[in-house]
């Protein structure tokens, strides 16, 4: 008798639906981001000077610290469906607002709701992944909801430029559609059950996460691995400028970083996410503290391309994974607040991590901290195990 063995699963396989809905829709909406990345040329279009432009862009920023947080709180309070509905709606608004703002006043006020509103759907979006894809697949999940991210923004830098030649109405019409497209997406696909709020929804919230001593402890790790990883936007510029080489070269890594994302993270991650999440996340967050290390001795541009397939090959490993951490740690009914907590992370990272590497690059001291921080991650995923495998534990006993 001839036994067979069993097909293993492909890549993307084993997912259920609601994610494969979320996935559809994050993939058009992201292609569709496309007002936001042109808005300083078009106000500068527009004769608006750089000090108000930066009022404008800082006023954006503002809005999108409370962004995740409200996010959280109205998923968790409202339930999901409903947040990722009015979030997209609330977004698809306020880029009409911008585009329709006659002065700068007004701009900054749609620019700040905007950057409120952006962010709304975000934490209810991850929550609805948490909730609908079993522990073992959470990784490739969120590694492919990333992977869509990336997709999505490549093929919209391509047609925009193509777009803002025929004016940046064209810009607006195409992100409010994609923005209201995930909306219905969302609307006809998933069920109306995920509007149902937390049935105990005094027991969480941001007082409750605040005490868990051990999510403290894993936002604190992933923000110093956010923050390292910042330096791949920031710290590279500075390091091509310092030898010499030209702003194009930095085009071309951004471009390789996208290709090599795009092309093995739905392999990789698909691979790893049978693996223990804070080890692959150490792991991971020390392949891209070495990527990031070994800039501070490249000089040549093919040793720039090595560098940045190395880090890139990091990033695979971290995305995903992250989030994938904060779920198996999340109570039933809190994955909304703990998801924006998380979320609210990256964004501090965004904002440390500039400030940080440019006072480390003026010290000359920026590359060797991108390796000490690499192995400090790998000691503090180690540290953090024990810790993590005993609320595993906890939560996956009956009560």
């Amino acid at each position: 008798m001839t036994i067979t063995a069993p097909a293993r699963p492909t890549v993307f396989q084993g997912l259920p639906k609601v994610f494969w809905l979320l996935f559809s829709g994050q993939l058009v909406n992201r292609f569709g981001g496309v007002v936001l990345p042109f808005l300083v040329s078009y106000l500068t279009g527009r004769g608006y000077a750089a000090a108000q432009i930066a009022a404008v862009v800082s006023a954006y920023g503002l809005g999108g610290l409370g962004g995740q947080p409200l996010g959280g709180y109205l998923a968790d309070r409202f339930g999901r469906r409903a947040t990722l509905i009015g979030g997209l709606v609330a977004t698809a608004t306020c880029v009409i607002l911008i585009a329709a703002a006659g002065d700068l006043p007004w701009l900054m006020t749609a620019a700040l709701t905007m950057g409120l509103a952006g962010d709304v759907y975000r934490p209810a979006a991850s929550a609805l992944v948490a909730e609908t894809t079993p522990p073992h697949l959470r990784p490739k999940a969120f590694g492919l909801m990333h992977w869509a991210v990336n997709v999505g923004t490549a093929a919209a830098g391509a047609i925009a430029g193509l777009l803002l030649a025929h004016g940046f109405w064209l810009l607006v019409i195409l992100d409010v559609t994609t923005s209201l497209a995930f909306a219905v997406i969302v609307a006809v696909g998933v069920p109306r059950g995920h509007d149902t709020a937390s049935a105990h929804p005094a027991r969480h919230g941001y007082a409750i996460a605040a005490r868990d001593r051990v999510l403290t402890a894993a936002l604190v790790f992933l923000l110093i691995g956010l923050i390292l990883y910042a330096q791949a936007a920031y710290a590279l510029p500075l390091a091509l400028a310092a030898d010499g080489l030209p702003a194009t070269l930095y085009g071309l890594l951004v471009t390789v970083n996208g290709a090599i994302v795009v092309i093995f993270q739905p392999l990789l991650v698909s691979w790893l996410s049978h693996l223990p999440r804070l080890p692959v996340l150490g792991l991971s967050m020390t392949v891209v503290a070495l990527g990031l290390a070994l800039t501070g001795v490249a000089s040549q541009p093919w040793h720039y391309v090595a560098t940045v397939v190395l880090w890139s090959m990091g990033e695979i490993g971290m995305a995903g994974f992250e989030a994938a951490l904060i779920a198996d740690l999340t109570p039933e009914g809190a994955h909304g607040t703990y998801q924006a907590l998380y979320g609210w992370t990256t964004a501090i990272a965004r904002f440390a991590g500039p400030a940080v590497g440019a006072v480390l690059f003026q010290a000359g001291m920026l590359w060797w901290a991108c390796a000490a921080t690499g192995i400090l991650c790998a000691v503090f995923a180690f540290t953090l195990m024990p810790a993590v495998a005993r609320r595993e534990q906890a939560m996956a006993s009956p009560t």
